[in-house]
């Protein structure tokens, strides 16, 4: 049963996590759909769930050069670089990787998220689109 400020009529702030302004959303995709996906309250938290995936599937990915380098970048704590270069270098090997990055916003009159999902095209990293 609904507790005050849930359900029907309430607000965007009631059923916003906590009362986030904004979700930050990543998808990484391949020419056969979505490989992994992160919904995170912030941007910091997001781009490590991003560098915690390019760590994981480096290794299987890429060359053992390319991968040994991202897993270094990760163990310095350089994600942001370890993403980059993951994408930069997506394709040398298998399939061809890219990453879409969003932000959603949480609506004051309804109980929605909004915001503009890119469709699957090769885009660049890195983007914030939460300014």
């Amino acid at each position: 049963m609904p507790t005050s400020g849930e359900g029907v009529g309430g607000t965007a702030e009631d059923h916003a996590l906590g009362g986030l302004a904004s979700l930050h959303v990543a998808i990484v995709c391949a020419i056969d759909g979505a490989r992994f996906a992160v919904v995170a309250a912030n941007e910091s938290e997001c781009l490590a769930q991003i560098a915690a995936y390019v760590a994981e599937q480096a290794s299987l990915q890429l060359w053992p050069r390319s991968a040994a380098w991202i897993r270094e970048l990760c163990a310095i704590g350089d994600g942001t670089a370890a993403i980059a270069e993951y994408f930069r270098r997506s394709g040398e090997r298998w399939e061809a990787e890219w990453l879409h990055v969003t932000c959603l916003r949480a609506h004051s009159r309804s109980a929605v998220w909004s915001g503009a999902v890119p469709i699957p095209t090769r885009v660049n990293f890195p983007h914030s689109a939460c300014g």
